[in-house]
């Protein structure tokens, strides 16, 4: 069995928070994966919460198309991100840039978060909501319908994500950065964008370019995290 096949549902809780009925997704879908794990890191606290897509400014103030989650909690806020890239552009993938804007926002923790990685999402979901303060997550949702992928392979391309170092799994908390899930061998940038349908007509030379950025804002944000 190799780890695309494994989850973990015998470490979260059995009771389910995440209605179908009442968020329409497709078969496959990141967000339904994402909101559920949220569902079972905050239990009863998410029951009877709806996700929404913003077709303006979301709650940063920035246009994504993204879908939201917020909870008031009795220290704060609580915003997740959820993020399945539906703008279609490739310049999504090479750069987030909420996470940083939610630290210049004054956050008090920021984190990005990725379904295929349930221990990872699972604690910093946990953490986000005990926060003294406001709190981001931004969580990456592949998308088979928008992405055009195998519906079966969601936990796959989450994966993929991040082992090209595209999506890196980090937090901020207490004025410091650092990573949650270091990636010592990447894989391919490629790999990643030729595993999306979306992106087959997309050009070596534009390859190179996505390959680039994305080191580049890697590079960027081990300098902040060795700053302290």
């Amino acid at each position: 069995m190799d780890k695309f096949s494994l989850h973990a549902p015998n470490f979260f809780p059995d009771e389910e928070y995440f209605g179908v009925s009442d968020n329409s997704t497709c078969t496959g879908c990141g967000t339904s994966l994402a909101v559920r794990q949220i569902g079972k890191a905050l239990e009863e606290r998410l029951a009877g919460v709806k996700y929404d897509r913003t077709s303006g400014k979301g709650p940063l103030g920035y246009k994504t198309g993204a879908g939201y989650l917020k909870l008031k909690t009795d220290w704060g806020e609580c915003l997740f991100c959820l993020d399945d890239e539906p703008l279609g552009e490739i310049k999504e993938l090479a750069y987030k840039s909420l996470p940083y804007i939610a630290v210049e926002k004054n956050y008090a923790y920021v984190a990005t978060a990725c379904p295929s990685y349930p221990f990872d999402f699972f604690d910093k979901v946990r953490r986000a909501f005990d926060t003294e303060g406001k709190a981001f997550v931004h969580i990456l949702c592949p998308c088979p319908a928008g992405w055009e992928f195998a519906t079966e392979d969601t936990v796959k391309l989450g994966y993929f994500a991040v082992e090209s170092r595209a999506f890196p799994l980090f937090e901020y908390s207490g004025g410091h950065f650092k990573l949650t899930n270091e990636i010592l061998n990447p894989r391919e940038v490629s790999h990643y964008v030729e595993a999306q349908g979306r992106f087959a007509t997309v050009k070596a030379k534009e390859m190179r370019s996505v390959s680039t950025q994305v080191k580049k804002e890697y590079a960027r944000l081990l300098e902040m995290i060795h700053a302290g």
